[in-house]
């Protein structure tokens, strides 16, 4: 269901639901959709339940201002598979942000702070002086930090301006090697707070606290002789990202918003790193249990207690398959102990995945027919160091028998959690029932 900007909810109408391949949020029964029409979908069921229990949390569904949800849809409709609005005018938006235009520039717009303006408004607001003060005596420091991975870096630190064009294609490289969802992380900050694209980057890259990015950003804001530079709103569409404003009658309301913010987005790009333990479909379904339409195999040709090759152990997981294909489907999990625990299909002593998955497939063809193909799928996930592979049935529209070398031809259907095969009169009747 596609959304307004800002939507009050009952969180009653929001879910999460699993399907073959990835998780997908549902609102009032259909799939919740981005600005641009995506789903807000993903395969880590993580990430999408860190956004349901923003949305429940809220009761509002919001893509107008920095929140979960909002960094999700923003990724997924302007920065995914390699994509970068910005990415062509990046040059721009470098020479015209704050912290650059300070090294660059001379004149009022150059300074990060301006004194006359802080000492007027000081007057009647002193309590805010340290909060002020502190973000712009840090961020001298943190650029340096920042900057000392340049080639001639002390060149570059005694004269900006003679380094212009160096400096600038610094801070472009660091922007181009984040990922997409840093990159949206980076513009949404830049558009809702007005703080140019460096302290953002910044942000992401742990250069600075979610804290001294709340006092940078105020102290920024205080020289009202700067244009705060944001990439072009049209440059996105169907997202309408309203500046946050400043409440410099009471600033500490406004670092409070900048800094629950910036640990929102630390949190978000959080479920993009490869250490982070992800809640896969597959993770999933062990979750669940053995099932009617769920069954584990720890390995696929190997038998543990004779620790050699067995058929008889290749001929249960194909019995399991051709009974999903004769009822309403289901997963076989090979890889996985009957108690959910990861055995992994390294121990049947294959020299590679691909090999695995080519013997898998032979037996499949060679016992069930190849018409059997398109209603099974197979997919191999590492847990560590080791690997399960799932084989995702789907129903078949014709009966399959299983033909196997070395046993009796039969017929196999899914009798509650178990798999069991029909006498020939059973199947008969079974075939004339279930198959048209």
């Amino acid at each position: 269901m596609h959304t307004e900007q800002i939507v009050k909810i009952d969180p009653r109408d929001i879910d999460l639901v699993m399907r073959d391949e990835d998780f997908v949020i549902y609102y009032q029964n259909k799939p919740l959709l981005t600005p641009n029409g995506n789903e807000v979908s993903y395969g880590d069921a993580r990430l999408l339940r860190y956004i349901l229990t923003g949305m429940t949390i809220r009761r509002k569904i919001n893509f107008s201002s920095v929140n979960c949800l909002n960094l999700f849809s923003f990724m997924a409709d302007h920065f995914h598979n390699g994509n970068d609005p910005v990415k062509e005018h990046i040059k721009v938006y470098i020479a015209g942000d704050p912290l650059v235009m300070s090294k660059l520039e001379t004149g009022e717009t150059s300074r990060l702070i301006r004194i006359q303006d802080v000492l007027e408004y000081l007057d009647e607001n002193p309590q805010t002086m340290n909060l002020i003060f502190w973000g712009g005596a840090v961020i001298t420091q943190l650029l340096h930090d920042f900057l000392s991975g340049m080639e001639q870096f002390e060149k570059v630190m005694k004269d900006f301006q003679a380094h212009r064009e160096e400096l600038i294609a610094f801070i472009e490289a660091k922007y181009e090697s984040l990922s997409s969802g840093q990159r949206a992380s980076v513009h949404l900050l830049s558009l809702n707070h007005r703080n140019g694209l460096l302290l953002p980057m910044l942000l992401i890259l742990s250069k600075v606290s979610p804290t001294e990015y709340a006092n940078i950003t105020l102290a920024l804001h205080t020289n009202r002789h700067r244009k705060h530079l944001a990439p072009a709103m049209e440059l996105f569409g169907k997202h309408k990202i309203p500046y946050q404003k400043i409440t410099w009658n009471n600033p500490e309301k406004t670092i409070e918003t900048f800094y629950h913010d910036a640990v929102c987005v630390t949190e978000f790009i959080g479920f993009f790193e490869q250490s982070r333990k992800k809640i896969s479909v597959i993770s999933e379904l062990i979750a669940q249990g053995e099932h009617d339409k769920m069954e584990f195999k720890s390995t696929f040709r190997w038998d543990i207690r004779q620790n050699k090759k067995n058929p008889a152990i290749e001929h249960a997981a194909l019995k399991t398959m051709a009974a999903f294909l004769n009822s309403d489907g289901g997963d076989l999990l090979i890889g996985v102990e009957d108690n959910g625990n990861i055995y992994g299909i390294e121990a049947d002593n294959f020299p590679n995945d691909d090999k695995f998955l080519l013997h898998v497939w032979m037996l499949i063809k060679s016992s069930m027919g190849q018409d059997v193909s398109p209603y099974i799928k197979t997919t191999l996930e590492r847990f560590g160091d080791k690997t399960v592979c799932r084989v995702h049935c789907l129903p078949s529209p014709a009966p399959v028998f299983l033909r196997q070398k070395g046993f009796d031809e039969s017929f196999y259907i899914r009798i509650g959690p178990s798999t069991g095969s029909l006498e020939i009169s059973e199947a008969l009747k079974y075939i004339s029932e279930h198959f048209k």
